[in-house]
Order: C-alpha cells, then sequence, then structure tokens
C-alpha cells in the first residue's frame, strides 16, 4: 500500500512539474512571442554595365569583399575613346568659327566706321557743291559726280551694317553650336567613364558571372555585391496573426541562427509588413467558395539587427533563425511616424 502511495504521489509530482513548466512556457510565450519561420534578408546590388563592350579585365572574384567605388571590371574604351576624340575636334572647330566669326565682325565694324566717314564726307562735299552748282560755278557733271558718291558711301554704310547684322546672328548660331558640342563631349566622357564598372557599396562579391573578353550589353548582370552591415540587413520574421496582439515596433528582439545556436544576436522591431504572406502571394487564396477552412495567417515582421551584436558581420543572407520578441521592455527605438 506504501509503494503505491509513493507511486501515486511521484506520479502526482511529475504531472504538477510537467504542468507548471507548461504554464510557465505559455506564460512565456504570452509576452514573448516567437517564431522559427525568420530568415535573414537584405540587400542585393546587382552590378552590371551600363553600355555595350567586351570585358578587358574582371579584377573581382567570388565571395570577395569589394569596398566602395572598388573597380569590378572594365569594358575596352577604344571605340568610347574616339567617339571622345571626334567630340573634342568637333568642339574645337565650333571654337575656330566662333572666333573667326567675332573676327569678321571686328572687321566689319571697323570697315563700318570708314563708310561713315566716306559717308559724312560725301554728304559735306555734296552740299557744298550743289551749292556752287546751283550759282553756275562748276559744270553739271561734277555736281553728278558727287551724288554718286555721297549714294555708293551710303549703300557701303547700309551694306556694312547689314554684314554687321549678319556677323552677330552668326555669332549666336556659333556659340549655340559650342555649347552643344561641349555637351556632346560632356556626354562622350561620360559613358567613356562607364567602360570602369565600380562597386556602389561596400560587400559581397556574390553570383559573378563576368569572364574575360565577353561581350556585355547595357544592363546584363556581372555579379552581385550584398552588403553585410547596417540598414542593408535584417531579419523578416513571420509571426501568427495570433501572436501580433502585442508586438509594437521598437521592441526588442533576440534571435539566433542554426549556424551558431549558441550565440545570440539582438534588435528591435522595425517595421510590421502592411499585409500577410498569402495577400500578396502570385496567386492569392479564394475564400469565397463553398469549402472554407480558416488556416491562420503570418504577417512578415521586419527585425533590425543591432550592429554591435553582429560586429564580425557572421549573418549571411537566407540563414534560418529562431526570433523572440519581449513584449514588456520599453521600446528601444520607435521611429517617427510609427
Amino acid at each position: 500500500m506504501l509503494k503505491k502511495l509513493i507511486s501515486l504521489a511521484f506520479i502526482l509530482l511529475v504531472a504538477a512539474v510537467i504542468t507548471f513548466a507548461g504554464f510557465r512556457y505559455w506564460k512565456h510565450a504570452q509576452v514573448h512571442p516567437n517564431t522559427e519561420d525568420a530568415y535573414v534578408s537584405g540587400d542585393v546590388f546587382s552590378i552590371a554595365s551600363r553600355v555595350q563592350g567586351t570585358l578587358l579585365t574582371v579584377e573581382v572574384m567570388e565571395n570577395e569583399p569589394v569596398r566602395q567605388g572598388q573597380t569590378i571590371a572594365t569594358l575596352d574604351p577604344r571605340d568610347y575613346d574616339a567617339q571622345v576624340e571626334q567630340a573634342r575636334t568637333a568642339l574645337e572647330e565650333a571654337r575656330s568659327t566662333l572666333a573667326t566669326n567675332r573676327a569678321q565682325i571686328a572687321q566689319e565694324r571697323a570697315k563700318l566706321e570708314a563708310n561713315r566717314s566716306r559717308l559724312d564726307l560725301a554728304r559735306v562735299n555734296l552740299q557744298r557743291i550743289s551749292e556752287l552748282y546751283h550759282r553756275d560755278s562748276i559744270p553739271k557733271q561734277r555736281y553728278d559726280d558727287a551724288v554718286a558718291a555721297e549714294r555708293v558711301a551710303s549703300a557701303d554704310t547700309a551694306a556694312s551694317e547689314k554684314a554687321i547684322a549678319a556677323g552677330e546672328a552668326n555669332l549666336v548660331v556659333a556659340e549655340r553650336r559650342i555649347k552643344l558640342q561641349e555637351v556632346r563631349l560632356a556626354n562622350a566622357e561620360l559613358t567613356r567613364s562607364y567602360c570602369t564598372i565600380v562597386s556602389p557599396i561596400e560587400g559581397i562579391v556574390s553570383k559573378k558571372g563576368a569572364q574575360v573578353g565577353q561581350v556585355v550589353a547595357p544592363g546584363q548582370p556581372l555579379c552581385a555585391v550584398v552588403p553585410l552591415t547596417g540598414e542593408h540587413i535584417w531579419v523578416e520574421a513571420n509571426f501568427k496573426e495570433t501572436q501580433l496582439q502585442r508586438i509594437r515596433v521598437g521592441q526588442p528582439v533576440t534571435f539566433r541562427t542554426d549556424v551558431n545556436p549558441d550565440r545570440t544576436y539582438t534588435g528591435w522591431v522595425e517595421s510590421l509588413s502592411a499585409g500577410t504572406g498569402a495577400a500578396f502571394s502570385l496567386l492569392p487564396p479564394e475564400n469565397a467558395t463553398g469549402n472554407w477552412v480558416k488556416i491562420v495567417q503570418r504577417l512578415p515582421v521586419r527585425i533590425a539587427i543591432d550592429p554591435a551584436s553582429n560586429p564580425d558581420h557572421s549573418l549571411r543572407l537566407g540563414l534560418s533563425t529562431h526570433v523572440e520578441v519581449d513584449t514588456l521592455a520599453e521600446p528601444r527605438r520607435v521611429p517617427a511616424g510609427a
């Protein structure tokens, strides 16, 4: 009888311990919602050529770290060098034309001054000779010569004025042509600069497919650069809708990866998605049917990673994580407008 009582007491004790542990786990889960449906995500910068050409060099290897502005590859620039030289030659010709136009205008202005002086002299002579002619002091031929000289001087003056106007119009055209050629030269030099392909950000080279001698087209991906620091990397955790009641932006988060389950990373809730995964799927579920079964939906929650917990940048995109949110703690950081 005593053994039965001891066995019963032991069973009750075990049941009580299990019940207490289960209650503690349930209570902890209520204020510390967690999920294993979480993965490391991040930005992936696709590196592509902006112009067509033949790859002259490829200066990076797969999984190699690169700095911002570091050369990834170079294209054969000879065609683009020729375009730059053509644009530079056209610009020099336009500037030469402008200088010629200015010289012609200066020459015409000097000629205009001479013609105006001749015209003034011709008018004075005509006035004097006209007075003498009307007094019958000189023959009519001399009077006619004075009239003709005045008309010639007047016509020469008018012609010089028109030549200056035409030269000034040509000057405006030449100045516009220079601006056009300057733009073309700048565009040719900019296009030439695209022959050097650089990394837009610091990160790790991935998906490298570029090979020396390969002919690439504009927009053709050569490789990708994956930054593993700062705001470019985060955790996307998919929580059940039944777990979202307490989750708020700014609450602290801890998570672990399957690669190193003994290491704990920290972060905070950065944002909650505007819709569940099903809402943004390619083929959303059709719930307006006669046969309907309620399925608990999951909402993506973006977790910002504390840089201090990842100083060695060991997190990699796609790693599985176990995420836990502390809904009792004060929000670590609440972005404006959240």
